[in-house]
């Protein structure tokens, strides 16, 4: 499935089997596909709130989306 493809059915919450084969086995644009889907969600875990400023935390956003990564590649269908 290409990029475009996919982001017409972004309505879905769920990322296609067919990507996620793809990304497991090491396909670059699939594994794009997975990150993307999941930044808003790594961006909210590694937003950090203090005297009432917020900031993104790079180093923690860095580890989340190589561990995101490595779970994908370990992934087994």
């Amino acid at each position: 499935m290409t990029q475009e493809a996919y982001s017409r059915n972004r309505k879905y919450s769920q990322i296609p089997l067919s990507v996620i084969k793809d990304a497991s086995n090491g396909d670059s644009e699939a594994m794009s596909i997975i990150q993307r889907h999941y930044d808003p969600y790594i961006r909210r875990l590694a937003t950090v709130s203090a005297c009432g400023t917020s900031y993104l935390n790079t180093d923690l956003y860095d580890r989340l989306k190589t561990r995101l990564i490595i779970a994908t590649l370990k992934f087994k269908i």
